[in-house]
This record gives C-alpha cells, sequence and structure tokens, in this order.
C-alpha cells in the first residue's frame, strides 16, 4: 500500500517516487510506504518512533524536499521481534535507498512527470535493490561496492536463461571484503570473465563459486567438497542435497565469511544470500524480499510447536526445486484428518491395519523413518503428488493423502484441496511448481510467497 501526502496544500507530480514506493511495497509485501513532501525550505516531518517503522528524509521533486517512511503492517507486524534481525535491517535500509534511487532516476527522467516506461521501472527496480544491499555491507563495517553489485547483478541477468555447451547456465559468486593481501593475477568482475564463455560453468554455484574482493578482483574459487579449507576450525558437515539448486554453497560461504552472495539458478532466478541465510530473490524482473518471517506467522496461527519451523523449511526445499505441494498442519488427528483423509493414506494408524489384509501403500508406511521428523524427509515425501499433514508436534499423520473438494472445477486442483483442508486444519501451505508458496488458513489465502502478489 502506497500513501501520498504534503505539509501544504499543493502535491507535486512525482513518477519516479510513485515507483520507488511501489518498488518497497513488491519487494517487503505487508509494508505501508508514505511519501510525505514539503518545501525544500521547510523543516522534514515528524515521524513517530516505531520499532516497525523507518524514515529517512532527502530531496525530492524540484523545490521539494521528501520523506520516505516504510511502515511493517499486518502480518509482519504481528510477528516482528527483536530478534527479527534480517527483516529490521531490510526494514531500515529502505527508506534511504529508495530516496537515493529517486535522486538517480529524476537526474535521468528531467522534468518528465509521465509514468515510467516498463523498461525503466525494471532498472529501477533493480537500483533499488542495489542500493540496499549497498547500505547492508556498510552496516557490517565494509566498504559499500555499490557498482560492484550493480555489475553483478547485470552480469547474472545477461546470463539468465543463457546456454553454454548445451547446458543452462548457473553461477555463483561472494563478495566478501576479507583479504589482505593483493591479488596475485588482475583482472576484473565480471567484465574479464564475459569473454571467457566457460567461466560460468567453472564457478556454477553449486559444486564450485567465485569469491572476489570490494574492489572487484576474483581471489579463487571455493569448492563445495573443500569448504572445511576456508575455515578449517569449524566443524565441517555436508551441506544437504536438498538445498544444492538453491544455492547452499553460497549460503554457507557467506555465513563463513561474511559479505554478500549472488547465486543464478537455471530457471534464470537470482538469489542473494547474507550471513548464510536467502534475503531476496529476483523473478521475471521483480524482487522480493524472502518471507523472513514465515516461521514465526506460521506458530503463531498454530500456537506454538516444532512443526513450524520443520514444515517452513520444507516449503523452502520444494519451492527451490519447482515441485508442486500441500503440506498441513493440524491440531487434533482424530477431529481434523477423519473426515478428508483416506485410512490407507495414514500413516498414523499403520499399526491398527490387520497385517495380513494390508494394502501395499499401507505397508509402505511401515517401511519408511520418520521418527525423528526433519525438513528433508518432509518436503521428500510432500514432494509426493497429494497432501502430506503432520501435527503441532511435528509427528507424521498422512502423506501422499488424496483431499477431495468440490471446487476443483473453479480453480485448480491442488488449489482447492488446499483451501478445502485449511477449513479443519490449523494452517496450510501450498507450493506450486512456479516456486510461490501459497499459505491458507480458515478456507483462504491470506499470504502469497516467493511468487506473485495476491490481488487484494
Amino acid at each position: 500500500m502506497m500513501r501520498r501526502s504534503s505539509t501544504v496544500s499543493e502535491l507535486p507530480p512525482d513518477p519516479v517516487g510513485d515507483a520507488v514506493a511501489g518498488s518497497i511495497a513488491d519487494i517487503l509485501e505487508g509494508t505501508v510506504v508514505e511519501l510525505v513532501y514539503a518545501p525544500a525550505d521547510a523543516p522534514p516531518p515528524t515521524v513517530s518512533d516505531s520499532p516497525t517503522t523507518a524514515s529517512a528524509s532527502g530531496e525530492g521533486p524540484a523545490g521539494w524536499q521528501i520523506t520516505c517512511v516504510v511502515h511493517l503492517d499486518g502480518l509482519l507486524a504481528a510477528v516482528v521481534t527483536p530478534d527479527s534481525t534480517r527483516l529490521l535491517e531490510i526494514l531500515d535500509a529502505l527508506p534511504g535507498a529508495a530516496l537515493r534511487t529517486a535522486t538517480q532516476f529524476r537526474a535521468e527522467t528531467g522534468a518528465a512527470q509521465k509514468a515510467l516506461n516498463p523498461s525503466m521501472r525494471r532498472a529501477l527496480r533493480d537500483t533499488l535493490v542495489i542500493e540496499v544491499l549497498a547500505h547492508l555491507q556498510e552496516m557490517r563495517g565494509a566498504p559499500a561496492a555499490t557498482e560492484l553489485i550493480a555489475e553483478t547483478i547485470e552480469y547474472l541477468i545477461e546470463l539468465s536463461g543463457a546456454r553454454v555447451e548445451s547446458r543452462e547456465v548457473t553461477h555463483g559468486v561472494v563478495i566478501a571484503d576479507v583479504f589482505t593481501d593483493k591479488p596475485r593475477l588482475r583482472f576484473d568482475y565480471p567484465a574479464d570473465l564475459r569473454a571467457a564463455k566457460r567461466a560460468p560453468l567453472l564457478f556454477d554455484g553449486q559444486r564450485s563459486l567465485l569469491l572476489i574482493d570490494s574492489q572487484g578482483h576474483p581471489r579463487f574459487e571455493l569448492q563445495r567438497h573443500r569448504l572445511d579449507r576456508l575455515s578449517p576450525a569449524l566443524n565441517f558437515e555436508s551441506l544437504p542435497a536438498e538445498f544444492v539448486e538453491s544455492g547452499s554453497l553460497v549460503a554457507e560461504a557467506t555465513r563463513r565469511v561474511g559479505g554478500v552472495g549472488f547465486f543464478l539458478r537455471a530457471d534464470r532466478t537470482i538469489w542473494v544470500f547474507v550471513d548464510g541465510q536467502p534475503l531476496l530473490l529476483r523473478r521475471s524482473a521483480r524482487w522480493t524480499a524472502f518471507p523472513l518471517e514465515l516461521t514465526a506467522y506460521i506458530a503463531s496461527l498454530i500456537g506454538g510447536g516444532k512443526a513450524a519451523g520443520i514444515v517452513v523449511q520444507a516449503a523452502y526445499i520444494l519451492s527451490a526445486r519447482g515441485h508442486g505441494a500441500i503440506l498441513a498442519i493440524v491440531d487434533d488427528a482424530e477431529d481434523s484428518v477423519d473426515d478428508i483423509v483416506s485410512p490407507k493414506d495414514r500413516y498414523d494408524l499403520r499399526n491398527e491395519f490387520d497385517r495380513a489384509a494390508m494394502r501395499p501403500e499401507t505397508r509402505l508406511h511401515h517401511l519408511i523413518d520418520v521418527e525423528d521428523l526433519d525438513e528433508q524427509t518432509l518436503a521428500r515425501l510432500a514432494g509426493l503428488d497429494g497432501a502430506t499433514i503432520v501435527d503441532r508436534d511435528a509427528n507424521l499423520l498422512a502423506y501422499g493423502a488424496i483431499v477431495t473438494s468440490s471446487d476443483s472445477q473453479q480453480e485448480g486442483a491442488r488449489t482447492a484441496a488446499a483451501k478445502s483442508l485449511s477449513n479443519t486444519a490449523d494452517v496450510v501451505l501450498m507450493v506450486s511448481q512456479d516456486g510461490d508458496i501459497t499459505v491458507f488458513h480458515e478456507g483462504a489465502a491470506v499470504a502469497t510467497l516467493l511468487g506473485r502478489r495476491l490481488e487484494r
């Protein structure tokens, strides 16, 4: 949501400001963006001091100054805590980044009062993210490598959809200011890599990535199976295979050396990692913040329990792999599952069947190991057709369960099943093959993450 106001009776036209405010709302769903205009020689307006509000003031259209205020609203405001570090960092970075971006684009468009064309809006969204990432670097005491970040994103966009030696291109790079020596061989990233067509294959972000310093000088490759060489003092554990295609190597590198990591996936999405965690995702020329507080939100819907974290992580895995799925959390199996799931799909009832008369599906229940259910196992089971259901303590109740719905003719069968299931389950997460994660509660979609936003 975006609002514009003025401290005087006049409100100046500002298509660049409108575009920046809209981009903020796209990046961080659940925000209210206010643009408050004041004459250039007047004091800026007073903004309320709240942990869920951030603001910045600066130069606006000719003769005006502008204050950009970003409020967390709705779901995000309800679950944010002082420990929501990454969310609050993004919130703090957005207003200033928005003003710097707007200033750049007003200089490009001059006094034009027309709305920006699509190509300029795409460039503006990319510039806003570049400014946010540079600000986060400064917050961590590193140089704000604004131009390098911009060049890196542009290079990844160029690579997206390309093929080299008949292979889909992926690429991983981490910008980290951790080098004290001078590079042995001087060349620049990404300029000098453009001429080397095989470079993306060498540093594919899955088996190997490229570490570069804040001056844009490539230093060395970091191989997946030799991560322990980076930090020998740390106990190295193999990264889960399920995370390979979603950038786990880049994520782990940022956890160990800091900096900001970029991973281009074969599906043309660009993932950005900070401190070992996914932060931003670029898909179809639009940026979205990773659903930072989804686990807390799910926990609030189910009233606690460890299932929230496991189910959310499983949804992330499935989203990264492009696997459709339905994951549900229920409070009471007897009240929530009995009427909507066939007994043959009920893992929790496996011991109540006559062994001699068991169906093959029921026999399989006795072979899988879910005694201590984790996100990798849950994602594997949820990747099967049908719904996967757990209780609040993450005990598996059903997998591959067929959920029928009378609404399946009006909408997709998976959507109809998820919506129907959410009338009895505490919460349902539906993962589409496009990577979207939609949250259903009490028969309605309440949030869509990592993809297109709900029309409200």
